[in-house]
């Protein structure tokens, strides 16, 4: 039997950036390996950095044209670090791109995003802001989802299975642990139409400390001056708007008068319900 046609569309997530050097990208990542355990035929990665769900648009035709069997995604996460940050364009656009991509006999699947791990290591404030707007944008996604014949995975639920060796060193990417967890998790919704055909590589050791310092200072520095350009301004930015709309929604919702209620609990005027009295 010939393996399945896969297509991956969406951010670094799907791009596998987490488990492997840049010049493996196509052959590492959560993606990757469902490719490899379905014994694909075809494996093509249309994701990309920085890939917003508006974005999806741009790459759904190059995945319509490669005529796959199974489409994988994961998008939203750079949709909560932006500073325009609307969950109604995510839903809208991402349940768009399930719907062009919606075809009979294949299958497509999208993952949640779990909450940013580096956000957690910051001060409360920014931790629950941004928690929130994962929440969000997962909200969103199991609504396109819902919308269309799309299977979900439950990103939150995946990474908690694991523990903390879900996360890469950067917080914000799984690690290869993560991306085999993401992939495994996909292989049971495929199984009636691709059973898995082959093992998937285990992953290395969680690396050590010093591993980790050589990385924090030959990667994640340099890229945390890049960001800090474009990135950080955003989230401070997101984190002081959503600072400052609290107390504005907690004295709206303060101000807002409430119904005069009766000793029966009923709003006055309201009338009790019949026929349904619990005995």
């Amino acid at each position: 039997m010939t393996g399945p046609r896969v297509v991956a569309i969406g951010d670094s997530i799907t791009l596998g950036v987490g488990d492997g050097l840049e010049e493996a990208w196509g052959r590492v990542g959560w993606a990757a390996h469902v490719a490899h355990a379905t014994g694909a035929s075809e494996f093509l990665n249309l994701a990309a950095n920085g890939t917003r769900a508006r974005d999806l648009a741009t790459q759904v035709p190059d995945a319509l044209a490669a005529r796959p069997d199974i489409v994988l995604c994961t998008v939203g996460g750079n949709d909560a670090l932006r500073g325009d940050f609307d969950a109604a364009e995510v839903e809208r656009c991402t349940q768009d791109a399930l719907n062009r991509l919606a075809y009979p006999g294949r299958t497509v699947v999208i993952a949640t995003i779990d909450r940013i791990g580096l956000f957690d290591l910051l001060p409360g404030a920014i931790a629950t802001v941004m928690a929130r707007r994962a929440g969000a944008v997962n909200e969103a996604l199991r609504a396109a989802a819902r919308a269309t014949s799309a299977t979900l995975l439950d990103g939150s639920v995946i990474f908690d299975a694991v523990g903390s060796h879900a996360w890469h060193i950067d917080r914000i990417h799984p690690s290869p642990c993560g991306h085999r967890a993401l992939a495994a998790a996909a292989l049971p919704p495929l199984a009636p139409a691709w059973p898995q055909r082959r093992v998937i590589a285990p992953a290395a050791h969680p690396p050590g400390l010093p591993s980790r310092v050589w990385w924090l200072a030959r990667r994640g520095a340099p890229w945390a001056v890049r960001r800090s350009r474009d990135l950080l301004p955003q989230v401070i930015g997101v984190v002081a708007a959503e600072l400052r709309k609290a107390p504005a929604t907690a004295a709206t919702t303060a101000s807002t008068p409430r119904p005069h209620t009766t000793t029966a609990g009923r709003p006055e005027g309201h009338p009790a319900v019949r026929g349904s009295s619990l005995t």
